[in-house]
């Protein structure tokens, strides 16, 4: 069994990150189960260098350390990092085309957004270019997003039910700039890789169905799903690199210790009732044990 950490490049690794870590290093520890390490930087116009070098760093530091995949910034190209596999994500793209399972959408953002209704969260694309025969090239490419409702057992969560038709329809596989999006260059790699348990925040639980779709429409294994808890800020919202949440290397360079930005973790996360430094070896011990868990409202 193989499960993988996957960062992505778009600013340092926080809190939320190292609880992230622990469940991941926990899981698979209880599983049996390697950890792989991947970089995801499928979105070019925010990756920066400094954030990959920072991400190895932040690991060695704390003593995680994956059973395979990529382990260093300097290590060009890479099997292990999105960016240097676009060919085989076009490889991919090309085998929907010929099974005409994608097509090329010319509606902005914006276009999209002003069809929602008042009020609705996640944008559903309504399949304005489904039938229009635009090229791939030089517009988005969207999937064919399957009809009906796709259930799964989520190993936290326990049984799920989604309908992507009605929550995002369409969805995008590479946008008009040409960027691979997360949904298919995640699910590109997990499939190459051999991930069959993927551990992530319980934030990314609405994106389930729609990758068990591209799963099943490329006949590939699906994996099986651990969702988790995530740490949130004095107002609810979840720990964001894009919201500068205090990054783990500005702990470090305040002086704080690798145990006790653990134990940190653990006591945001819900795992133990004061804030006291661990090991890692300690704390992933911690996480597998099912009474320590952090009750869900």
């Amino acid at each position: 069994m193989l499960t993988r950490f996957a960062p992505s490049l778009t600013g340092y690794l926080h809190l939320g990150h190292v609880l992230h870590m622990l469940y991941v290093w926990g899981i698979a520890q209880k599983k049996g189960a390697g950890v792989l390490c991947r970089i995801e930087d499928h979105d070019l116009s925010r990756a920066r260098p400094e954030y990959e070098t920072a991400i190895f760093q932040t690991l060695e530091w704390l003593g995680f350390i994956p059973d395979l995949g990529i382990s260093g910034a300097d290590e060009k190209p890479s099997d292990f990092r999105q960016s240097d596999c676009s060919a085989y994500y076009e490889s991919v793209l090309q085998t929907l085309e010929q099974r005409g399972l994608v097509y090329g959408c010319e509606c902005s953002r914006k276009q999209i957004a002003a069809d929602q209704p008042v009020g609705a969260g996640e944008l559903c694309y309504s399949g304005t270019c489904r039938d229009k025969g635009l090229p791939l090239v030089g517009n988005t490419v969207r999937f064919r997003t399957l009809e009906g409702e796709t259930a799964f057992l989520d190993l936290e969560l326990g049984e799920q039910r989604q309908i992507p038709r009605n929550q995002c329809g369409d969805f995008s596989l590479r946008d008009r700039q040409g960027q691979w999006t997360y949904q298919f260059a995640c699910v590109c790699d997990d499939i190459r890789h051999g991930v069959d348990l993927v551990i992530r925040g319980e934030d990314i639980l609405f994106s389930t169905a729609r990758q068990i779709q591209l799963f099943q429409t490329l006949e590939a294994p699906v994996p099986q799903y651990f969702h988790h808890p995530l740490i949130t800020d004095g107002a609810g919202k979840k720990l964001s690199k894009r919201q500068r949440s205090e990054s783990i290397t500005q702990l470090r360079e305040a002086g704080a210790s690798p145990e006790e930005i653990i134990g940190q973790a653990l006591f945001s996360g819900g795992f133990i009732p004061e804030c006291t430094g661990l090991t890692v070896n300690k704390a992933v011990v911690l996480v597998q044990q099912p009474e320590f868990c952090r009750k869900r409202g």
